[in-house]
């Protein structure tokens, strides 16, 4: 027997069933990178289990390089080619009803470009981000992103809208986190959220091998039903969800594929030889991917 398939068995055997956010239990599944993954018998959630603090990964590298095996090859580049669906989502936010000023909060706002497209857009925004050196490169391009956590948020400053754009799969503690999104948000205000989704057909299709399984940088993969149960049980109720697809540059995409704890390793030898590309004009070329592998709700707070 493989002595890898052996060590999963062994590590498999000896788990135990452990509990979902839903409260209901959720068995061991299966390994990656030596990460013990669970599925809930409920809600159909996956997660990793145990888990830990992962603050150090967000350095400079991650933003620029991909350090750690995930990341970005440059995050303001990478940005400028997902351009279109973020101001469409910018496009949803203002046709809601609220009242006064469209105030709004990212999450997890990296170097701020979502924020700075969400000024331009007329909103009043404001971004939060854990990584000190995305902060300073905000802050050298003039964009208002302040290094915390929304957890640690003075609960006095609200806003009308809060974004947590392919976050919230990098959290250690979800519903900590969209309880502490709540308590920001004012009266009748909005959560727009966007997720890797494992209920995708070309995430079931790839099975164990899909791109988005990267511990320990996501310890969560929420589906619609999974997501929708984790945000009723913090105190919202779900607007809309739908699928998404995404335009990436040819850098991110090969990084993301170089990455991947699923590659196998004569793919990976292939793909090295031609890693100059992604140093020409050729890496900075932007390419849709209609993989409809990324899920976008739109929740409004529950007032009690």
């Amino acid at each position: 027997m493989d002595e890898g398939i052996k060590h999963e068995e062994i590590k498999l055997n000896n788990s135990k069933v452990t509990e979902c956010l839903c409260g209901y239990s959720a068995d061991a599944k299966f390994l990656i990178r030596d990460f013990l993954f669970y599925k809930c018998s409920k809600c159909s959630l996956l997660f990793v289990s145990p888990r830990y603090d992962t603050s150090h990964i967000y350095e400079a590298d991650y933003f620029q390089g991909g350090a750690h095996g995930f990341g970005f090859s440059n995050y303001e580049s990478d940005k400028v080619a997902s351009t279109e669906y973020l101001l469409k989502y910018l496009k949803t936010l203002r046709k809601l009803p609220i009242d006064g000023t469209r105030t709004l909060i990212d999450i997890g706002a990296a170097n701020g470009f979502f924020v700075s497209l969400a000024n331009k857009a007329g909103f009043d925004a404001i971004g939060l981000e854990i990584s000190e050196d995305a902060v300073a490169w905000a802050q050298k391009l003039n964009r208002p992103v302040f290094r915390g956590t929304i957890e640690n948020l003075d609960v006095h400053e609200q806003f009308n809208f809060v974004t947590a754009l392919d976050v919230l799969e990098h959290v250690q503690e979800p519903e900590n986190f969209l309880r502490a999104i709540n308590d920001a948000l004012l009266r009748g205000g909005y959560l727009l959220i966007n997720v890797p989704n494992t209920g995708s057909f070309f995430a079931r299709i790839s099975g164990r091998k899909w791109h988005a399984f990267l511990p320990p940088e996501h310890w969560f993969y929420f589906n619609k039903k999974s997501l929708s149960s984790l945000l009723e049980k913090s105190g919202f109720y779900v607007i809309h969800s739908r699928s998404i697809s995404k335009t990436f540059t040819f850098n991110y995409i090969y990084l993301t594929v170089m990455n991947s704890p699923n590659l196998p390793r004569f793919l990976q030898l292939s793909m090295k030889k031609i890693s100059w590309i992604v140093n020409t004009r050729i890496g900075t070329l932007r390419i849709f991917l209609p993989l409809f592998d990324n899920l976008t709700v739109l929740a409004a707070k529950r007032n009690s």
